[in-house]
């Protein structure tokens, strides 16, 4: 069977996973979706999904079902990059190439390619744990800076790729997008894995990049009937938690930080949303609102 098909397979064996399901019900899935395969076959995916994929898929003979055995975590951080392969290799077997899909498929060009071509050195970077020397640019000045940075995390915000980690003359963990390196050097100097431990402990509370407030806070937000539907289906972040959801509206609590990431967030919704608390944050929505009614 071809590759994109084995890719497929395995998107859909891990996106069962959540469910727990039986062999029969695992194998009736894939049928379902067009891949008549044996017994055989599916038993040789699930293992290679572990060698292929590092995603271990335990069996629990107590109740005759799979589960993933690595947790949501990994199923979260794997899945989208197993979605942009399964898209690519659709894509090229869509007639042969791209350029005949391409005016079939509508995407986003937003200009999140560019720097991509420094993705390959940073991973090796952050395998390695090796620190690296970027010459940066960035959009508030001229001036290209020279920054060592231990690089511990890629990440994706809205078209956009950002490397993460702690870099010299910083105290807290950076993020620098891609676009904005105009140079970069891996030198010889490696770091501490425990470094990785901090730097996702510091983004947890952070909605996109942005880490300019410096800590956490409650953040209460109430939302119109309708926008609720969309808010629990998509949640702006992962501490999510509705605490009211009636006729009146959906009420729910975030522990972020109020960055600028967020702020676009809920000036971006208008009238469907409302800030409880903090104070803070809904006195400077407010007066944006204000500023953007006088234009």
């Amino acid at each position: 069977m071809s590759f994109q098909g084995k890719l497929k397979r395995y998107l859909l064996i891990l996106e069962r996973m959540a469910y727990r399901p039986t062999f029969a019900e695992l194998k009736a899935h894939l049928e379902e979706q067009g891949f008549e395969i044996s017994a055989r076959t599916l038993q040789r995916d699930i293992e290679q999904v572990r060698i292929e994929l590092g995603l271990e898929i335990a069996y629990d003979r107590n109740s005759n079902t799979y589960h993933l055995a690595d947790g949501p975590d990994d199923r979260a951080a794997i899945l989208p990059l197993l979605e942009r392969a399964v898209l690519g290799e659709l894509l090229a077997a869509a007639g042969g190439t791209i350029r005949q899909a391409a005016p079939h498929v509508v995407i986003e060009c937003n200009g999140s390619l560019k720097g991509l071509h420094h993705w390959g050195s940073l991973l090796r970077a952050i395998r390695e744990r090796r620190e690296v020397v970027v010459s940066y640019q960035r959009f508030q000045t001229e001036r290209v800076a020279q920054i060592r940075l231990r690089p511990v995390l890629l990440k994706e915000f809205r078209e956009r790729w950002y490397v993460l980690g702690p870099a010299f003359t910083y105290d807290d963990p950076i993020s620098l997008g891609l676009d904005r390196i105009l140079g970069l050097r891996l030198t010889g100097t490696r770091f501490s894995a425990q470094l990785r431990d901090a730097v996702e402990a510091f983004y947890a509370p952070v909605i996109g990049v942005d880490s300019s407030p410096g800590k956490a806070e409650r953040v209460v937000l109430r939302f119109t009937p309708l926008q609720g539907k969309y808010v629990k289906a998509l949640p702006l972040h992962t501490s999510q938690r509705v605490v009211q959801d009636d006729a009146k509206g959906c009420v729910v609590e975030l522990l972020v930080m109020t960055n600028y990431e967020l702020r676009q967030e809920l000036l971006g919704l208008g009238s469907a949303v409302e800030v409880l608390e903090p104070k803070a944050l809904r006195t400077a929505i407010a007066a944006e609102h204000r500023k953007a009614a006088l234009r």
